[in-house]
């Protein structure tokens, strides 16, 4: 298994498959052994950094783009990676779990300001992340209509408002 300098990344991919799709309509018991059964091949990794990295991708993509199955199999998949590699590696994983709510929260705040977050016709909604928690994306050059220009610069100004000292970075 080791041989093979793409096994860290087929493990994490697998799992990152077990958590969009595999484990729909399975059992609590059936989940807890087959997560179990992906932390035990992770013991024997020697490129667990490189699960670690391919990993965190999978689960921005998953929460990005809410294709997770159950955030309870995936809070226990956390708590699984967090005993065999320790608090520190999977705090930012856990991180995202909770930008996930405050931005979900804030995004509720905002759109009651906003009358249901419709900017002129434009139905607006943004994910408020922590820098270096979150894997590195590259910023595209994008030009933005008018009509998205003035939402950003609404939710913006509204961010501004309740958060003074933080800067905003839009990933488009």
């Amino acid at each position: 298994m080791n041989n093979c300098q793409f096994t860290p990344h087929f493990i994490a991919s697998y799992c990152d498959n077990e958590l969009k799709k595999g484990l729909k309509g399975v059992s609590e018991a059936e989940t807890e052994a087959r997560l179990e059964a992906i932390i035990r091949l992770f013991c024997c990794l020697h490129g667990r950094d490189v699960f670690i990295k391919a990993y965190t991708k999978f689960l921005a993509n998953r929460l990005l783009n809410k294709t997770y199955l159950s955030q309870e199999a995936e809070e226990l998949m956390l708590q699984k990676l967090k005993v065999e590699c320790g608090h520190n590696t999977v705090n930012k994983l856990s991180q995202m779990f909770t930008d996930m709510t405050l931005s979900k929260d804030l995004m509720t705040q905002f759109k009651e300001k906003q009358s249901k977050g419709i900017i002129n016709g434009v139905e607006f909604t943004a994910e408020v992340l922590t820098n270096g928690h979150w894997p590195e994306q590259q910023t595209a050059a994008c030009t933005l209509p008018p009509e998205l220009k003035m939402c950003a610069s609404k939710f913006e100004e509204f961010y501004k408002f309740k958060y003074s000292n933080r800067n905003l970075t839009w990933l488009f």
